[in-house]
């Protein structure tokens, strides 16, 4: 029980964080330089310009009909966390609203607003979370269909600055898709980042003591291949293992300390599914 409160409050802890930095750099950078956005608060910040209506309102205006979309895909929990997201959302646009940064250096404004803006979001979807708006499509697309999230939001953008871009001319658009660019790939590297592991291959002629060692020493499972030495035409078994970044360097000290002579690779495994990792059916869960 406790460890499932722990799990709740570190998920919308992280939510909290996400969302105020979405806001404070939406308010600082962005708006404050009279640059546009992507997505609903695209839309929203055309309307703040237009006819000064405040972002925090139509945001959370615009996202209500959103959130019955994420109740029929994602289920209850992402329906419940997509509401506090937005309401999060709503409110700390409000609070930040008087934090402004006009800068002479846009480029700066888009590069900087966009990166932070992409640690917020990559927090919020980390902890299975959305801010609603097209959070809630790109979120939905890639549980069902593994598509980038980053991706998926950029596209959608495109078409919003579209729009910006007719109504408040190029300069302000090329300089949005700056920011947009450097968002999304901060989304993606972030989440990619975090899901990233190392597969460890392994040749030894003392196979069953690296076996024993690793498989107790750091709690991952190893599988043994049948392999068989070029030269010597010899059985010689082959240990292949996949552990966290964060494991490697017992792994590599294991080897070292009990062969010194082994034949080692290690390659990066962008995403592992199954036991010990995540969950192989997570997307199907709600």
């Amino acid at each position: 029980m406790k460890k499932e409160t722990y799990r709740i409050i570190k998920e919308y802890a992280g939510i909290t964080i996400g969302c105020f930095l979405y806001a404070a750099a939406l308010n600082y950078f962005f708006i404050a330089n009279h640059l546009a956005e992507g997505g609903v608060t695209g839309v929203c910040i055309i309307l703040f310009y237009l006819f000064k209506l405040p972002v925090s309102v139509t945001y959370f205006v615009i996202n209500v009909p959103l959130l019955f979309l994420g109740w029929k895909f994602m289920g209850r929990s992402f329906l419940f966390k997509t509401i506090y997201g937005t309401s999060a959302m709503s409110v700390f646009i409000a609070l930040t609203k008087n934090l402004r940064y006009p800068t002479d250096d846009i480029m700066l404004a888009s590069i900087y607003g966009g990166a932070i803006i992409g640690v917020g979001l990559a927090l919020i979807f980390t902890m299975s979370g959305s801010t609603g708006g097209t959070d809630i499509i790109s979120t939905i697309l890639n549980r069902y269909f593994d598509v980038p999230i980053g991706g998926t939001l950029f596209t959608m953008d495109i078409v919003i600055l579209s729009i910006a871009g007719i109504i408040f001319g190029q300069r302000i658009v090329m300089y949005t898709l700056i920011g947009m660019l450097v968002c999304s790939k901060t989304v993606d590297y972030l989440q990619e980042g975090l899901k990233k592991s190392k597969g460890v291959t392994i040749i030894s002629k003392k196979y069953d003591v690296l076996r024993e060692r690793i498989m107790n020493e750091t709690g991952r499972g190893m599988t043994v291949i049948n392999g068989e030495g070029g030269y010597s035409h010899e059985p010689l078994p082959i240990l292949y293992c996949v552990v966290s970044k964060f494991e490697l360097n017992k792994v590599k000290n294991i080897v070292r300390e009990t062969d010194s002579r082994a034949f080692l690779t290690i390659s990066d495994v962008s995403e592992v599914l199954g036991e010990g990792f995540n969950p192989l059916d997570n997307k199907k869960k709600n």
